[in-house]
């Protein structure tokens, strides 16, 4: 029996020995719980951060055990301070920001996260528990910063459907309402993630409402718009819209209303026109339909920063981890 995608991340993970940071370490017992399991299972190696030895009372509190050598970074640590302080005043030296604004900044835990990773000293970053969705991204925006050629920080879902198919969705939890140009680079980010995380080759679908001019209107025109600028990017990948959901999965829907097309009937990558769609597609797909959804993942991004939902559970910050770990290996 095949292995399901999470088992397949996690396998994938427990040969890399990647660095991962955990921001909220000292804050949530559910981060801790999860860094326990990572350190048994040798899934990662995490970095912890802790503000006032928050870390090490947590740890006694839940009883966990955290082995000798784990890295543990002092967030009012005086050389680690002034370090971070010289990093923010040249990232940011062209907002003018003020010392104080530095400093709060070099003692966030977030962009703490963030400096480890984009300064080498970790592999990815996972946070999301405590904090809100527009605090990580401003977060890993203002220290990693997007990828080559990406223009926004965009989210996807693997889902994984009941006969062990896994399908990318995007975008469903960041960007409400994409122009053309975004929704090209959503789709390009997700056909990297998806290669990434799964190991198969994109085959992009743009949907709409209309398949290949069964409808006219302004949202249809900014979807073919959007494919048209994503081939100039990455032409050599198989993309096509605009598609209607079942011209994009069902194969004999394909052969009828799309019978020329390289993607419809077999796309494994699903680029919603705008959040509403992308959201109520994920939840229908996993409430209705039995599918496993793992995410937010969020990409665009130089080097993985996760997102986690603020009601996640130990396992999914676990999985998260596996996952910024596969992702930071591309």
């Amino acid at each position: 029996m095949k292995d399901s995608i999470l088992q397949q991340i996690l396998t994938t993970s427990s040969q890399l020995n990647k660095k991962i940071v955990f921001p909220e370490a000292g804050r949530d017992p559910r981060v801790l719980h999860a860094v326990s399991h990572l350190t048994s299972t040798g899934a990662a190696v995490p970095v912890l951060i802790s503000e006032a030895g928050s870390v090490e009372a947590l740890a006694d509190a839940e009883n966990i055990e955290l082995p000798d050598d784990i890295r543990i970074i002092n967030a009012d640590d005086k050389q680690g301070l002034k370090e971070r302080t010289v990093f923010f005043e040249k990232k940011l030296s062209h907002k003018n920001p003020t010392k104080d604004q530095i400093l709060l900044l070099a003692k966030n835990p977030l962009m703490i996260a963030g400096w480890l990773v984009a300064t080498g000293q970790a592999d990815g970053a996972v946070a999301g528990s405590i904090a809100s969705t527009a605090d990580v991204i401003r977060a890993s925006i203002r220290t990693i910063g997007t990828s080559e050629g990406a223009k926004l920080v965009s989210s996807t879902f693997l889902m994984e459907l009941t006969d062990g198919r896994v399908l990318t969705y995007a975008d469903c939890g960041v960007v409400p309402y994409p122009d053309s140009e975004q929704l090209a680079d959503i789709a390009i980010s997700s056909g990297e993630t998806h290669r990434k995380l799964t190991g198969q080759d994109p085959k992009i679908a743009f949907l709409s409402f209309s398949t290949k001019g069964s409808a006219d209107h302004e949202r249809v025109d900014l979807v073919r718009e959007a494919l048209f600028l994503a081939k100039k990017k990455k032409n050599e990948w198989a993309m096509d819209g605009e598609l209607q959901f079942d011209s994009a999965f069902v194969p004999d829907v394909a052969r009828r209303k799309s019978p020329d097309s390289e993607v419809a009937g077999q796309a494994n990558v699903y680029i919603f026109p705008n959040l509403d769609a992308g959201n109520i597609a994920y939840k229908i797909t996993e409430r209705v339909g039995g599918a496993t959804a793992i995410g937010p993942i969020l990409q665009g991004l130089a080097k993985p920063y996760m997102d986690l939902s603020r009601g996640c559970s130990k396992e999914d910050i676990f999985y998260a981890a596996c996952i910024a770990s596969v992702l930071s290996d591309s």
